[in-house]
């Protein structure tokens, strides 16, 4: 692979500037009557070389990609060597998306005969009502929440069905449950793979210790749908909106699944009546707006989301802590796949997202000096020497 341009000390997609990757992108988002095949047909018309494609594929959006370029009749007027590397990438996630719908079908079915119907959410949820085409949302799971009192029956059934209970010993299964985290279940038949039965869709130390997430009313808002032949629920947009900020902005620093994190929120606008004022409004109220700002601010730069622009001037944090935060993350560092997510530079980051002076406080005195109950959960004990070990890890930004 070519050695990509540099460009304001960050690395930058191949072959063109940043302006020109951001007008490639929002293109590649925008609906053909608002002027996005022309600049689909201008890129081509630049002889991109195939190092876009690993560009494109380490963003998640090779798939995609291909198929918008399909669509707009442009595959014929890229390089044979892009051309090829798209195609192959589309193929590839067609046959994973095969395998994953047949799953999901196989997976609600099981649920359903023991009366349990799910909330999807992410990509499970994402490449069925939101993208065009499944193939163009990979995804490495299933994601699937259920209440905690559904989530013993859950989890026998899928055992039932084939499934086998597999647990992290970093990811103990009492602290998953207290921190709205997943029970993994791994398939053993061929076509089968990881399924995640989740005790929340907010989940994690940093929401736990400083926001207020309103589950129960997520839960009444849910709507019923088919996926793959089967019943299912999935979130309310507006609360879906949320989650997938959330989750791209707290729970990977932005950096996995970078523009396909970005594009999730991008096509779940363009998919659902999403009422803007609304998620400025709960994200206040659910002391998310400053997690929730980031994502669609970077989201409205790299790939348009006029739509939403009411509720990010509504969210923007004070010009000190966006200066902060641009130290750590922004388009530019999307766009260059910059990782953050182990280190200290990590707690940091996530300081800076926190609404609350006070929630930021108790989440440093909480990370560096957690309750013996809590220690007791994730290391299975709580005296000096376990203390002592989770201080060193929490000081190198390894928990």
């Amino acid at each position: 692979m070519r050695e990509p341009t540099q460009a304001s000390g960050v690395w930058q997609p191949p072959g063109w500037s940043p302006q020109g990757a951001v007008r490639f992108l929002h293109g590649l988002v925008a609906p053909a009557a608002d002027g996005a095949d022309p600049v689909l047909a201008e890129w081509a018309a630049g002889r991109p070389d195939g190092a876009w494609a690993e560009w494109l594929r380490g963003q998640g959006i090779a798939a995609y990609t291909h198929h918008r370029l399909r669509g707009a009749g442009l595959l014929a007027a890229l390089p044979p060597d892009l051309a090829q590397a798209l195609r192959g990438a589309y193929y590839l996630a067609a046959a994973d998306a095969e395998l994953h719908t047949r799953e999901l079908a196989a997976v609600l079915a099981a649920l359903a005969a023991g009366g349990v119907t799910p909330v999807l959410f992410k990509g499970a949820a994402l490449a069925h009502l939101a993208y065009p085409d499944p193939a163009c949302r990979p995804m490495g799971d299933l994601d699937l929440w259920v209440t905690a009192e559904a989530m013993p029956r859950a989890r026998d059934l899928l055992i039932g069905l084939g499934y086998a209970l597999h647990e992290k010993a970093e990811r103990p299964a009492a602290l998953q449950a207290q921190q709205d985290g997943e029970v993994q279940l791994m398939g053993r038949r061929p076509g089968s793979g990881l399924v995640e039965l989740h005790w929340g869709t907010f989940a994690g130390e940093w929401l736990r210790r400083t926001a207020a997430v309103d589950n129960a009313g997520i839960l009444g808002r849910c709507r019923s749908v088919t996926v793959a032949g089967e019943a299912a629920q999935v979130m309310a947009a507006e609360d879906a909106a949320i989650q997938l900020a959330v989750h791209l902005s707290v729970n990977h620093q932005m950096a996995y699944p970078g523009v396909r994190g970005l594009l999730d929120v991008a096509l779940l606008a363009r998919a659902e009546a999403v009422d803007w004022a609304v998620v400025a409004q709960r994200s206040r109220a659910w002391r998310v707006a400053t997690a929730t700002w980031l994502v669609l601010q970077v989201t409205d730069e790299l790939l348009g989301l006029p739509e939403a622009r009411g509720a990010i001037a509504a969210l923007t944090p004070s010009a000190l802590r966006r200066r902060l935060l641009a130290r750590f993350t922004g388009p530019d560092e999307v766009l260059a796949g910059k990782d953050i997510t182990g280190g200290p530079r990590r707690l940091l980051y996530q300081l800076l997202l926190v609404d609350r002076p006070r929630d930021a406080v108790r989440l440093v005195g909480r990370t560096l000096w957690p309750e013996p109950s809590w220690l007791a959960v994730r290391y299975g004990g709580q005296g000096a020497g376990v203390r002592l070990r989770h201080l060193g890890r929490a000081l190198r930004g390894r928990l």
